[in-house]
C-alpha cells in the first residue's frame, strides 16, 4: 500500500509528516524552519524542502511507494509568485526524490481537504490570519485572507489586538473592569498599566505573529469570566461564520434555499484550540444548513489525499 509524505509549510515552521495508507501518522513530526518564500526565498524554500524530505527518508519509515504532498503558504493567486514556488518545488523533487508522485497546493486547499477529507464544504482556517475556502464539485472559492493590514477579523492577530484594546478600556474605567486586567499585568509583567504602550512599542513592535500571541491573554480571561474576553470571542466566531455564509452562498445557494440540505463545515487553526469558547458562538452564527464536524485529518495530510484522489483518477499522473 502507498505512503504518503505531507509537507505543511507555514510562515513559522515547515513540518514533514509520514503516513500509512490509511492516513493514518507514523512516528514524529520533523519540524524544520519556514520556507516561506517571503522570508527564506525561493532557494531557501528549496534547501528547506530537500531537508525535510531526506531527514524523512532516513527515518526508515518510508517503502519503496510513497508520494508528497506540499501544501505551502504563498502559494496564492499571484502568478509570479506561483510560477517560482512550482519551479523550486519542481527543481526540489528532481534532486532528491525524481521517482515519487507529487501535488502541490496552497496551506489553505491543503487545510480544507485534510478537515474534510476531500470531501465537498466549507473549511474556515483562523491561526494567525483568517480565510475560508469552499469547494462543491469543480467550483471553488475562497473568502477573507486580506492580510492584517487590510482584513483577518476573527483571526489570532485580531483577537490580540481586541485584547489590547479591551485592557486599555477597563484600566481607564470605560469598561467594567474584570479578570482581563489582573491576566494581562501577570502575563505582561507590567509594573503599571501605562507599560503596555512601551509593550506594544518595543517588544511587538507591530508584528502580527507576536500580537496573534496576545490571543492566548484573552483565552485566560475567557475562561474565568470576563465579559471582554467572552465578546472578542463571540465577535471572532461571528466573523469566522461571516467567511462560511458568503462561501454558503456562494457555492452552495440550494442549500441556503431548503432546510433538508446540511453542507457540512469544518476549521482549522490556533484560535480554534480555544475550545467551546470560541465554537459554540460559531455554530451559533452559522448558516442553519451548516454541519459543524471537527477536523478529520491534520492539516499535513491534505496535499496528500489530494494527491491520492488525483492518482486514484489517473494512476500514471
Amino acid at each position: 500500500m502507498m505512503q504518503w509524505l505531507g509537507v505543511d509549510g507555514g510562515g513559522t515552521k515547515t513540518a514533514f509528516s509520514i503516513f500509512d495508507g490509511n492516513m493514518q501518522r507514523l512516528g514524529d513530526t520533523i519540524e524544520l524552519g519556514t520556507c516561506h518564500f517571503a522570508q527564506v526565498g525561493y532557494s531557501g524554500m528549496k534547501k528547506i524542502l530537500e531537508r525535510g524530505i531526506i531527514a524523512a527518508e532516513k527515518t526508515g519509515l518510508l517503502g519503496c511507494d510513497w508520494g508528497i504532498g506540499f501544501g505551502l503558504a504563498g502559494y496564492g493567486q499571484e502568478l509570479k509568485v506561483r510560477r517560482n514556488i512550482e519551479e523550486a518545488v519542481d527543481l526540489c523533487m528532481k534532486d532528491v526524490a525524481p521517482a515519487h508522485p507529487y501535488e502541490l497546493v496552497n496551506d489553505v486547499e491543503a487545510a480544507h481537504a485534510a478537515a474534510l477529507g476531500a470531501r465537498d464544504g466549507i473549511v474556515v482556517v483562523a491561526g494567525t490570519g483568517s480565510i475560508a475556502y469552499g469547494v462543491h464539485g469543480e467550483m471553488h472559492s475562497r473568502c477573507g485572507g486580506w492580510g492584517y493590514q487590510i482584513g483577518d477579523e476573527g483571526s489570532g492577530w485580531w483577537i490580540g489586538r481586541e485584547t489590547v484594546r479591551a485592557f486599555s478600556r477597563q484600566s481607564d474605567g470605560r469598561s467594567a473592569r474584570g479578570p482581563l486586567m489582573d491576566v494581562v499585568r501577570r502575563e505582561l509583567n507590567l509594573m503599571e498599566d501605562a507599560d503596555i504602550i512601551g509593550y506594544m512599542r518595543d517588544t511587538v513592535k507591530g508584528d502580527r505573529m507576536k500580537t496573534a500571541q496576545l490571543s492566548r491573554i484573552a483565552f485566560q480571561a475567557a475562561s474565568m469570566g470576563d465579559k471582554d474576553a467572552l465578546d472578542i470571542f463571540c465577535r471572532a466566531a461571528k466573523e469566522d461564520a461571516l467567511l462560511v455564509r458568503v462561501l454558503m452562498q456562494r457555492l452552495f445557494p440550494e442549500a441556503m434555499a431548503s432546510a433538508g440540505r446540511n453542507v457540512d463545515v469544518s476549521y482549522v487553526g490556533g484560535t480554534f484550540k480555544a475550545g467551546d469558547i470560541l465554537l459554540d458562538p460559531f455554530e451559533r452564527a452559522l448558516p442553519s444548513c451548516s454541519h459543524l464536524q471537527a477536523p478529520q485529518y491534520e492539516p499535513a495530510a491534505g496535499a496528500c489525499l489530494l494527491l491520492r484522489k488525483r492518482l486514484e483518477v489517473n494512476p500514471r499522473c
